[in-house]
């Protein structure tokens, strides 16, 4: 058995996300040959394990960083084959794919619809891919309104305190405490709103 061979056979076998990056990293030096020197079928090869199983693993445990990285070399890898190839589309589609969740999962939801926006033009039906950038939309809205209903409510319970204490001196004048209640309210009712907006949102 060739190690290619052998290799195909532990990708197709093993399912656990560490020993998939280990098994890779262990034969990387054979990986990037085959993508520098290789012909159209080895580079497919290659590509597929590493998109597949090495970028999707490092992906799944949490190595996003280093993952954006791998998934960046695999962009440039595809254009060796990007004429030729009947993989080039679904494998380029996957990577897309794959930078989407990592943006996502690093809470940068703006850059990580950016991804997926290029995803649904060309599969404006695909429910998993509408779900990932409705999800993030929300996220962003909830980061920017939770912030501002965080300071308000701080606001506010101060107000409450000094109320109950009975601080004279330090009393707020109704007029800011109203814009402080009025912002924490808002800042609620938007967050609300907002989402059903975006739930309601069609992209076909």
């Amino acid at each position: 058995m060739t190690i290619k061979e052998e290799l195909q056979a532990f990708f197709d076998r093993e399912k656990e996300y560490l020993n998939l990056i280990e098994k890779y990293e262990e034969n990387i030096i054979f990986f990037n040959h085959l993508l520098k020197n290789g012909h159209e079928e080895d580079v497919e090869f290659a590509i597929q394990i590493k998109t597949c199983k090495y970028a999707d693993a490092l992906i799944q445990k949490g190595y996003f960083t280093k993952a954006s990285k791998v998934l960046d070399e695999i962009e440039n890898d595809l254009e060796k084959i990007e004429s030729q190839s009947k993989w080039h589309e679904i494998y380029s589609e996957h990577v897309t794919f794959l930078k989407g969740v990592s943006f996502g999962l690093l809470k940068k939801h703006r850059k990580s619809n950016q991804y997926f926006k290029q995803l649904i033009k060309k599969q404006p039906i695909n429910d998993y891919y509408i779900g990932w950038y409705k999800s993030n939309k929300k996220l962003h809205i909830d980061k920017i309104l939770n912030r501002i209903g965080i300071v308000a409510l701080c606001f506010v319970l101060i107000f409450i305190v000094l109320d109950i204490v009975k601080i004279q001196v330090l009393k707020v004048p109704i007029i800011i405490e109203a814009i402080f209640w009025i912002t924490l309210l808002s800042s609620i009712l938007i967050s609300f709103v907002w989402k059903k907006i975006i739930d309601k949102r069609k992209y076909n």
